[in-house]
């Protein structure tokens, strides 16, 4: 059964998303047309609520300055998923900063994304939300992309951002909750085609497709 599917046989008490500024909705043309937006319409899953913040990496491993990234997802997961006892679906969209980030590679890398990404679902799991939790793949970034982006957001390949694909691709076999393939989504389309002119967030049309990814996510 889809996420979406599988919600709406469940009665859950609202939407609740992670991640940063894709999932805050950066770019698309209309608050309605973000894609946290959409899937809760898709869902019936409003109330919203949205704890994503611009900017912020899932992990908390130190940059090149020496130390964590604030806001980042492992120290304010609890906060914000686990503030109270509630029936909301969550979703997790999580690794695109984590991936653009070459600065630090001894310190920032796949192994304290993967670490501190397991700890948030153990986390979530143990509270009783692991059949409302969905995590979706990084979004796909342009080529172009990887030459834009503040001081220590430039410079990865397609290889080292892949790397971060196969991770969450791989801890959504490790832990019982459903995957969204939104990377690989946006991917067919083509690169840059649903870049907004930023070329770092989506435009409306990837906004949809982050949706339907995360509509149609599986176990």
């Amino acid at each position: 059964m889809r996420f979406a599917e599988h919600l709406k046989s469940l009665e859950i008490s609202g939407t609740r998303v992670f991640g940063d500024s894709i999932t805050a909705g950066f770019n698309a043309s209309r608050a309605e047309l973000a894609w946290p937006a959409l899937f809760a319409d898709g869902v019936d899953g409003f109330p919203i609520r949205n704890h994503a913040i611009p900017g912020t990496v899932l992990q908390g491993s130190r940059l090149a300055e020496g130390k964590p990234r604030l806001n980042n997802g492992v120290g304010r997961f609890v906060e914000s998923l686990l503030d109270r006892p509630h029936e909301d679906a969550i979703l997790i969209l999580y690794g695109y900063n984590d991936a653009r980030y070459t600065a630090a590679p001894e310190t920032m890398n796949v192994a304290g994304f993967v670490r501190d990404y397991s700890r948030i679902l153990k986390a979530l799991i143990a509270a009783g939300h692991g059949q409302r939790i969905a995590i979706g793949s990084p979004p796909y970034i342009p080529d172009a992309g990887f030459s834009v982006g503040s001081a220590g957001f430039t410079g990865q390949t397609r290889q080292g951002f892949e790397r971060y694909v196969e991770a969450v691709r791989e801890l959504g076999r490790q832990f019982p909750v459903f995957y969204a393939p939104v990377y690989e989504r946006m991917m067919d389309h083509g690169d840059g085609l649903l870049a907004s002119p930023d070329i770092t967030h989506p435009n409306d049309a990837g906004h949809r497709v982050i949706f339907e990814a995360f509509r149609d996510a599986a176990l």
